[in-house]
This record gives structure tokens, C-alpha cells and sequence, in this order.
């Protein structure tokens, strides 16, 4: 895992977003939320889960709802 500063001259670019019915693992990092995983079923997160020991991690789902609103908004994968 890396972590890089807000300073750093990185950039960086979304290239896809996640599609319906895939799962995002996160975890509570004070008022934010820390992305750890990102699969393509709840199985594929909860055997993820096993395997990296996290014990803190809630799992989401990517609905039609949030996909739909980003094409509605104008969000796009560049």
C-alpha cells in the first residue's frame, strides 16, 4: 500500500469507474472514508476480507442509481 501527500506532483486519472454490482471495500479513517478494495462481487469481498485480516472494513455496493447519476451529471471515465 502507498499513500502519497497532497503536495506531491503526482497526478493521477480515472480511467474506469466501477461498474453496477461490483463492491467497494472501505474502511473509516476519521471523517473520511480509505478505499481499500474494489471487486467485482460480495464473495470476491468477503474472501478478501479473510485474507487480509481487516476487521474494521464495511462493504459497499455500486448501484444503477449512483452509475446512472454519473452519466446524468456528466461524469465520465476519462
Amino acid at each position: 500500500m502507498r499513500t502519497y501527500s497532497v503536495d506531491s506532483d503526482l497526478s493521477f486519472k480515472i480511467v474506469e469507474r466501477p461498474g453496477i454490482g461490483m463492491v467497494r471495500v472501505l474502511q473509516q479513517i476519521g471523517d473520511d472514508d480509505e478505499l481499500l478494495h474494489l471487486v467485482e462481487s460480495l464473495e470476491a469481498a468477503a474472501l478478501w476480507l479473510a485474507k487480509t485480516g481487516y476487521c474494521n472494513a464495511r462493504l459497499e455496493d455500486v448501484t444503477a442509481d449512483e452509475v446512472g447519476a454519473d452519466v446524468v451529471e456528466g461524469r465520465a471515465a476519462a
